[in-house]
């Protein structure tokens, strides 16, 4: 499953640049995301927590990081397994940076290569999974602009520790599915007093 996003951070292409290859600083804004362990030569243990209606998994694995500042570019790739479910994962993401609308911005272009198996691939198809990526993206683009703001060198406020939570996809999943529903009644009953 690929899944391309592009966003406009408000912050000078160098900072973020910086703070997209801080796997730590990552991992706190993504829901459900931490980093274990540092193996070495750019290779973590991680752990992503993912909550889907009754059904919780864990996913335990590695993470690796390659990036070229020379053309501004990166690719994170990992793969993990949840041995409660029997699901793995594994997949890799390309980012770019360029210049955004103003100097002080910088346009981010992802490309994410998504592979599950197992008890959780079932929700791995269709244009709900787009719905829910679209969501998940804006919530790590508002947590990482949110604590970019933070550790700038003008913030006074040391940002406390993150709390470690769970991805919950349940929850994505039926906001989805509810306002698709809704689109689909107000078209249905749209047409029809049209009609009349």
């Amino acid at each position: 499953m690929k899944i391309e996003k592009s966003f406009e951070l408000k912050h000078p292409r160098e900072q973020v640049w910086s703070k997209l290859n801080d796997v730590r600083f990552v991992a706190e804004c993504l829901p459900g995301a931490s980093i274990v362990s540092e193996l070495g030569e750019n290779r973590y243990k991680g752990r992503m927590s993912v909550k889907v209606g009754p059904m919780a998994a864990a996913f335990n694995g590695e993470i690796s990081i390659e990036s070229r500042k020379q053309d501004w570019t990166g690719v994170v790739s990992g793969k993990g397994a949840d041995s409660g479910s029997s699901s793995r994962a594994s997949g890799s993401m390309t980012y770019a940076l360029a210049e955004g609308a103003s100097p002080a911005a910088t346009r981010v272009n992802i490309v994410s290569d998504i592979n599950l198996a197992g008890p959780l691939a079932q929700f791995s198809k269709g244009a709900i999974v787009q719905d829910i990526a679209n969501r998940i993206t804006a919530a790590f683009v508002a947590n990482f602009e949110a604590r970019l703001a933070e550790s700038s060198p003008e913030a006074d406020v040391v940002p406390p520790p993150r709390q470690e939570a769970s991805l919950d996809a349940g929850g994505l999943l039926w906001t989805v599915l509810r306002e698709r529903l809704r689109s689909f009644f107000r078209g249905l009953f749209g047409r029809s007093s049209a009609g009349t």
